[in-house]
């Protein structure tokens, strides 16, 4: 599901310039994220795999993620460990909401991606409230309430509050809840100038427990053309595929010791974070923004994954109820256990004059980290909440030999710029930098990992004890975008962009034994496209280049072996992405709207190589995993009196689900619909629908499957893997008073 191309849509629509005409009549009328932005934004947060975060809009990379900002600040340092959805949610708290293009997401946050753009509500004069509650047809139940309003003279408050109860779509026989979230936040503001400008102090408080990632998976047979078939007495999306008592036993690879605890209580995760932020008008174009910001998280978190499946084993239930003849689920689970801090300030000046609209800032973000991450796995029938089985005697095994850990922190500070240019009516030029140093201080252990692995333990030869070794990174990060856009005509022109992001990389990769085999990811963003608009349509259409190179990271890989159990190992990469596309914006009528996407890509493996069991492995050439070369997407959107109603679906094309390109998964539909009826002047009433069309595709890579090369002995076998999110029907009721 990445893809370079939706990225660049998105820096089409948002970085198209409208020329500016002395004579209203004569107005070049082009898209821009302004023409589109409530069906962007809306289409931006869909997520068809998860509830509590935004789509993670494709940009051909691996571990590709939405940048979330809030108040001018990222919510987090880096999504790894500190994940988004412990500290933002699409809640109540939220005034206002956007989509940040790819090469503003350079500039402003020196990370590749997408981004969102968020801010909160403050309070104003009046006493005002909101109340929002939305139930959906699985059982979850989300609760929003909000006031604010005036404390005192210049000086103002809002105070909110979110809960979600979402038991998820399969129903779990250990805890009623896949994800329980609360989050609290208040602000109070002091206006001091009638200009605008004021000092508002935040305060925020979340608390989560989140199992999601341990119940999105389902076995189906996999035909071998690309199509599957479900497994017997098994439904995807409805079964459980795990664990059915929700306990684990494992090694602490801090201490050694041997800990049992329950999925629940390894899902929890609270953060507190505090914000200062100052907008000072120096005049009536001029601004200077300071935000300053201090989170604390401590997480757990767990993962529950499948591997591969056991041909025709015979073993013991744990439960004493029998032995078992069949094939076997081989899982593996992950247990993270941080300690995070992050500690941000960005001071910056805007300033807009007849022919510029610049922004220069200065910036420190540091952030400390420490991430234990423990590891185990088992085995479990192939079924509907299925029975744990033994191996070798043991209901968990291999304990460690996946462990990660790192302690230290990372820091940059550095300056940005960004201008955007009308030379004439005709000429506009976007341009920017960010340069900042990056210094990374890691103590991580490089000894091998093994069965019985932890700090402190005998090597895996036997020659010493387990320690950790100290990584330093020092450089520059830099990143530069210039995006022309040229008027021929009224209606007619040019637009490009480049794009050119250097950075090192994150503490994240220095979790496994192997240090990252590159310190640095080069990454280059060519775009050069044509556009023309009338009243009624507009179209953008562009071929786009995409290299990226450097990209070194950790793969878990699984041998046929049943006693040979999972290995992580290191691997290289880098990926090149070329393609076509065109992006077309209809209005026939007023209040009707029909977004149409296309888009035809070559997304590859440029390199891609690593070890296990003895044998190199090298599927540089190969088509990325997740990928489809054909997406197609169409958003409609119709407003009438007190009703709006929109949807929105989009297809992906045949995907490879392994680095070898031997296990591939047929194309299918993502598809959302909702509406809205304002019933009252303070009452809307809300109706909404995930995959309409009642999809059961497969989501993602077949885990396990790496290794596999020849996908015609697998034809007509059981596979395992995650699936989009089935039919659901959510309804709410939002109340201002």
């Amino acid at each position: 599901m990445k893809s370079v191309y939706l990225s660049v849509f998105c820096v089409s629509i948002a970085l198209t310039a409208t020329a500016v005409n002395k004579n209203p009549q004569d107005t070049v009328r082009v898209v821009t994220s302004e023409n589109v932005k409530s069906a962007k934004d809306a289409v931006a947060l869909l997520n068809a795999s998860s509830a509590s975060e935004p789509r993670a809009v494709p940009i051909g990379l691996p571990a590709a993620y939405t940048v979330v900002r809030q108040d001018g600040l990222p919510v987090t340092y880096f999504w790894d460990p500190n994940a988004t959805n412990l500290h933002w949610r699409q809640e109540g708290s939220l005034q206002k909401t956007s989509s940040l293009p790819m090469s503003m997401t350079a500039i402003l946050e020196g990370e590749i991606g997408v981004g969102v753009d968020t801010y909160t509500k403050l309070g104003g004069e009046r006493l005002q409230g909101n109340a929002k509650y939305e139930l959906n047809t699985l059982g979850k139940h989300n609760f929003d309430i909000g006031v604010s309003g005036k404390v005192a003279d210049k000086w103002y408050f809002s105070l909110s509050g979110f809960n979600t109860l979402d038991p998820g779509n399969v129903k779990l026989q250990f805890t009623p809840y896949a994800d329980r979230a609360s989050f609290y936040t208040g602000t109070l503001t002091h206006k001091y100038n009638p200009n605008g400008s004021q000092l508002t102090f935040f305060y925020r408080h979340t608390n989560t427990h989140n199992l999601l990632s341990t119940i999105q998976q389902a076995p189906f047979y996999w035909v071998g053309d690309g199509s599957i078939k479900e497994f017997e007495n098994f439904t995807i999306g409805k079964d459980n595929y795990g664990s059915n008592d929700g306990v684990v036993s494992y090694i602490d690879m801090k201490t050694g010791k041997q800990k049992t605890e329950n999925y629940y209580d390894l899902g929890h995760a609270y953060t507190h974070e505090g914000k200062f932020m100052l907008d000072h008008y120096l005049s009536d174009k001029m601004r200077f923004n300071l935000r300053a910001k201090f989170s604390y998280t401590d997480r757990n978190a767990i993962s529950d994954a499948t591997q591969n499946i056991l041909r025709n084993q015979t073993r013991e239930y744990i439960d004493g109820s029998g032995s078992y003849t069949g094939d076997v689920q081989r899982r593996l689970i992950q247990i993270q256990d941080c300690s995070i801090k992050d500690y941000m300030i960005v001071a910056s000046l805007q300033n807009k004059t007849t022919h510029h609209d610049w922004n220069f800032g200065i910036f420190d973000y540091l952030e400390h980290t420490e991430m234990a991450g423990s590891s185990t796995q088992y085995d479990h029938e192939v079924a509907a909440n299925p029975r744990k089985l033994f191996f070798n005697g043991n209901q968990f095994f291999n304990n460690n030999a996946s462990a990660q850990y790192v302690k230290g922190w990372e820091n940059k500070a550095g300056v940005y710029a960004l201008d955007k240019w009308q030379v004439s009516d005709y000429i506009k030029f976007t341009y920017g930098a960010r340069l900042e140093y990056f210094y990374l201080n890691a103590n991580s252990s490089m000894d091998a990992r093994y069965q019985g692995f932890y700090l402190g333990a005998p090597t895996k030869d036997g020659t010493g004890t387990v320690q950790l070794t100290n990584s330093k990174l020092k450089g520059l990060n830099y990143s530069f975008s210039f995006i022309p856009t040229i008027n021929f005509t009224r209606n007619f022109g040019f637009d490009g962009e480049i794009n050119y992001i250097n950075m090192y990389r994150h503490l994240q990769g220095f979790y496994g034994a192997n240090p990252p085999l590159k310190n640095t990811r080069p990454h280059i963003l060519g775009r050069a496209g044509l556009f023309y608009n009338t009243k009624y349509f507009s179209v953008v259409t562009s071929f786009a280049y995409s290299f990226r190179k450097g990209d070194s990271g950790r793969i878990t890989v699984t041998s046929d072996d049943p006693n040979e159990g999972s290995v992580m190992v290191p691997y290289e990469q880098a990926i090149q992405t070329i393609g076509w596309k065109t992006d077309v914006l209809l209005t026939p009528i007023k209040d009707l709207s029909f977004n149409i996407i296309f888009t035809l890509q070559d997304p590859k493996l440029h390199k891609y190589e690593f070890s296990a069991f003895g044998k190199n492995y090298d599927f540089s050439g190969m088509q990325m995993t997740g990928l489809s070369k054909i997406l197609l997407e169409f958003n409609p959107r119709y407003k009438y009196k007190n009703f709006n109603i929109w949807a929105s679906a989009r297809y992906s094309s045949k995907k490879y689900a392994n680095v070898g390109n031997s296990i591939d998964f047929d194309g299918y539909w993502e598809t959302f619909a909702g509406a809205s009826w304002k019933a009252f002047k303070n009452v809307t009433f809300t109706a909404n629908v995930v995959n309409f069309l009642n999809a059961t595709g497969p989501s993602g890579n077949v885990p396990g499957s790496a290794l596999i090369t020849d996908g015609s002995q697998y034809a007509g076998t059981l596979i395992a893997g995650t699936y989009i999110r089935p039919f659901q029907t959510q309804f709410g009721i939002n109340i201002n008073f």
